[in-house]
């Protein structure tokens, strides 16, 4: 055990010196599915080298599920990591290197022992997530994911846009700042994010409960803002936002509030996931919104949760504006995003440039393709507009991923923040101006 923290601290130590690039434990499966599975995730190949291994013990070597980390370093720092284990006493070996092959080769100092495409072990390693997956969802979801491996094209992640967090935008400092009610109800558990994104932008971000509507103790006639936040709103029972909304709906009161706040054109609307489902619901009450979508059960039909690639439409979105054709990862997770349209409905949207967000392939074209698209929407449709670009919703999640830390992939060229932190930005810009 004593070893073990002294190989942990070390470790530890070299990752904040920046001088392990990619790191798994040794565990299930033992030593070359730890090897495979860091393969898979990049899809690049591994020459892998047992020069002084016998080869009658490979099933030890390779499948022996011991304590171990496997490291994978730059060949510049390669000694100076191998110096930090064993002056711990760690034993370090050096396996091998990465290829550009696409193959896992397994060879000794005479011969190549072992040579198999990654996509062929992939496939192998995910047959049995296949086959549940095919029995719990369907068939066609379940092909659709493995089929991903066999495309060429599909290059994972990544982000294209301009976004330049200059402090002094995102801290501005002001003797007055513009209020923002972050709206929630029973079930919501997105309120602390979407305030902290918010309060970051120079915003004062008040916590607003449908109760506080309800009791005639919060008006809506005092913010610049509203910001429905995401979770579960009476657990979807019945159907996703349908319990909030009706809320307001069958509340004459409380509707004639929204009502007034959509059609104020100095104040923004931002629904986000089962606030998304929810605005959507009050379309009636929203002008221009006639032809949004219902949001129903994704195809999968199952909550799904990932990060998933979105590119920003040109659309009459105040808090996206400066954004259009920027594509980046985004937060997504939900049970019931699938967006539906009546017949036409979606042309027209387009015409009046109220799509705001799709979720796009890594070529940066809308997408159907699961699970590229998480839940099935025509063209990959997964934000709009309405009220003049005052009031936008979307599925996925901005206010999860407005600092770069909290993605869990990322380009090194961003600094403290995403660019998703530019909505949070230009809603201040909009409430300051208006």
């Amino acid at each position: 055990m004593d070893r073990f923290k002294k190989m942990f601290n070390a470790v530890q130590g070299l990752i904040s010196e920046h001088k392990v690039l990619a790191l798994h434990d040794v565990s299930d499966g033992g030593l070359i599915t730890s090897l495979l599975e860091m393969a898979f995730t990049k899809k690049v190949g591994l020459d892998i080298m047992i020069n002084d291994l016998d080869p009658k013990n490979l099933n030890n070597y390779f499948f022996a599920e011991e304590v171990g980390l496997v490291l994978q370093v730059d060949e510049a720092h390669l000694d100076e990591v191998t110096s930090a284990l064993t002056s711990v006493n760690s034993v370090v070996n050096t396996i091998g290197t990465i290829s550009s092959s696409k193959d896992i080769v397994i060879s000794n100092a005479e011969e190549n022992l072992y040579r198999e495409s990654i996509t062929v072990l992939e496939k192998s390693w995910r047959e049995t997530s296949h086959a549940i997956q095919a029995m719990r969802d369907n068939q066609s979801i379940a092909d659709s994911e493995l089929s991903l491996l066999d495309d060429n094209n599909y290059s994972g992640l990544y982000a294209d846009e301009s976004f330049n967090e200059g402090p002094a935008k995102i801290f501005s400092i002001s003797k007055t700042k513009p209020k923002v009610a972050v709206l929630r109800e029973q079930g919501v558990n997105g309120q602390m994010e979407m305030a902290a994104a918010f309060t970051l932008a120079g915003f004062e971000a008040v916590d607003v409960h449908m109760q506080d509507l309800l009791d005639n103790e919060v008006n809506l006639n005092d913010f610049n803002g509203l910001a429905a936040c995401g979770g579960f709103s009476y657990g979807d029972v019945l159907g996703a936002g349908g319990g909030w909304s009706k809320t307001i709906l069958h509340n004459n009161a409380v509707k004639d509030q929204f009502e007034e706040f959509f059609n104020k054109e100095s104040t923004f609307t931002l629904g986000v996931c089962n606030g998304c489902q929810m605005v959507s619901k009050l379309k009636d009450i929203i002008p221009g919104a006639n032809y949004w979508p219902t949001f129903e059960k994704n195809t999968s039909d199952q909550f799904e949760a990932r990060l998933a690639q979105v590119k920003i439409q040109k659309s009459d979105s105040i808090l996206l504006s400066g954004m259009e054709g920027w594509s980046m990862p985004i937060a997504s997770a939900h049970g019931e995003g699938h967006a539906q349209f009546a017949e036409g409905y979606l042309e027209k949207l387009k015409a009046s440039n109220q799509v705001a967000l799709n979720f796009v392939n890594s070529s940066g074209e809308n997408t159907e393709i699961y699970p590229l698209n998480p839940n099935g929407s025509i063209e990959g449709t997964s934000g709009i507009t309405a009220a003049k670009g005052r009031v936008t919703i979307m599925m996925p999640h901005p206010e999860r991923v407005f600092r770069k830390l909290q993605m869990s992939w990322k380009p090194d060229h961003w600094g403290e923040y995403s660019p998703w932190m530019q909505i949070f930005m230009n809603a201040k810009k909009f409430s300051e101006g208006s």
